[in-house]
């Protein structure tokens, strides 16, 4: 796996990130109520704060799934989702250590191959190609 595919993810994680934490941080998470995202906030709240709205008057099932979706990507589960790629890149990009291991591993390990990871990563920088900084030989 190159460098630049590695930074290309990261990249994209920094991409995620800034915009999470514009939308909300690690604060409140989003749900979804009919056409409207509402703000998961404290229980003792009888109406949580509005995030944002669908149609005003009515609103169809399909206006509903959209919303749905959306709470599905509030800010919180979007820095998990980072932090959880970051942590996969930390696993190809750091040498293999652990209590199992014997010392001298950790250095010829250093610079092994990991099939597995570099596989999945390729795959998290695939949901991207249409970005242009993305390159075809990247594909898995």
């Amino acid at each position: 796996m190159t460098a630049a595919l590695v930074a290309f993810v990261r990249a994209r994680l920094d991409e995620r990130e800034a915009a999470a934490v514009a939308a909300g941080g690690a604060g409140e998470g989003w749900q979804a109520w009919g056409t409207g995202i509402y703000a998961t906030s404290s229980p003792d709240d009888d109406v949580p704060p509005l995030v944002t709205t669908g149609p005003e008057v009515g609103g169809s099932d399909e206006d509903a799934a959209r919303a749905a979706h959306i709470a599905l990507h509030d800010p919180p589960q979007v820095l998990r989702d980072v932090e959880a790629i970051r942590s996969l890149l930390e696993q190809y990009t750091a040498p293999e250590a652990g209590e199992g291991l014997p010392d001298g591993l950790d250095q010829r390990t250093a610079g092994t191959r990991r099939p597995a990871v570099e596989t999945a990563v390729r795959h998290l920088a695939q949901a991207h190609a249409r970005h242009p900084d993305y390159r075809p030989e990247w594909r898995p």
